[in-house]
Order: C-alpha cells, then sequence, then structure tokens
C-alpha cells in the first residue's frame, strides 16, 4: 500500500450509479406527467444526487499519505496540509460514523473512514508515535486490531 490510504473502487461504483440514478429520477419526475410530482419530491431527488456527487468529488480528491513523521493529507477543496504524530492532541474512533478522528493541537481534525483502504499502516504509525496520552482508552483496542490487519466493520 506503500502508505497511502485510499477508497476502494466501490465507492465509486457506489457514487456513479447512485448520482445516474438520483439524477435520473429527478429528471423523469418531471418530464413524465404525474400527479405525485412536486417541488420537494424534485429537491429531494436532488438531494440524493448531491450526496452521491460529494462521494465522488471525495473519491477523485481525497488524498492521505502516511509516514514516521506525520499524515500528509488533502481536503475535498484541495487544500494540501501535514499532521504531526506529535502535535496529536486526541485520536478517537467514532462508532456511529465509522471514522477515526484525528485532533491535532492547533485544532484541526481529519476524520478518516474505516471504509479507506491502509488503515493498517495508519494504525501502526499512530500507536508507534503519537503520544499515549492522545490516543483515547476505548479507541486504543480498535487502533491495535486494525494494526494487525482487523480494521473496525463497516456494517456493525
Amino acid at each position: 500500500m506503500n502508505g497511502r490510504l485510499i477508497h476502494p473502487p466501490s465507492t465509486l461504483i457506489v457514487g456513479l450509479v447512485c448520482l445516474a440514478l438520483f439524477a435520473g429520477l429527478s429528471i423523469v419526475s418531471n418530464a413524465v406527467p404525474n400527479p405525485t410530482t412536486t417541488w420537494w419530491t424534485t429537491a429531494v431527488f436532488l438531494a440524493f444526487a448531491a450526496m452521491a456527487a460529494y462521494l465522488l468529488v471525495d473519491y477523485a480528491r481525497a488524498d492521505h499519505a502516511v509516514s514516521p513523521e506525520g499524515l500528509a493529507y488533502r481536503t475535498l477543496l484541495g487544500r494540501g496540509r501535514f499532521l504531526r504524530w506529535s502535535e496529536l492532541r486526541s485520536v478517537r474512533y467514532a462508532p456511529a460514523m465509522k471514522w477515526f478522528r484525528l485532533e491535532a493541537q492547533d485544532g484541526a481534525v481529519v476524520r478518516l473512514s474505516v471504509m479507506l483502504m491502509g488503515l493498517p499502516e495508519l494504525a501502526r504509525e499512530v500507536l508507534a508515535q503519537a503520544p499515549p496520552s492522545a490516543v483515547d482508552a476505548n479507541t486504543r483496542p480498535i487502533l491495535e486490531a486494525t494494526a494487525q490487519g482487523h480494521p473496525p466493520s463497516v456494517w456493525a
């Protein structure tokens, strides 16, 4: 994996299918005369299409590189940044959101989905390099399991 965290190809597929489905539904619901079409049904279809578009943009733009010094990353808007492991204030796992939340001393927050491929290397570096006080007690066993190749499940 050479230190990169990347989305799996399934993210691209789901994004494309959902974008086509919901954009198509919004067009068809307005092009074909029917009494159930209202402005809010179109808005709902377009909102789901926008979420799929966000997923596709994140797939294409998000970039994370893990190294012994820290995590280099690029945000959705293209802003690059480097987070040193020594600058971590907290590392937490959010089970409801299925992501790891890394917070720097300056308040910058990086959220890393458990869907990303390459998480074992990230977990190993965090455990080895981050200040021990930064890693939440409930998160440490999850990081240890992830470091051994058993990241949290996306489904449970």
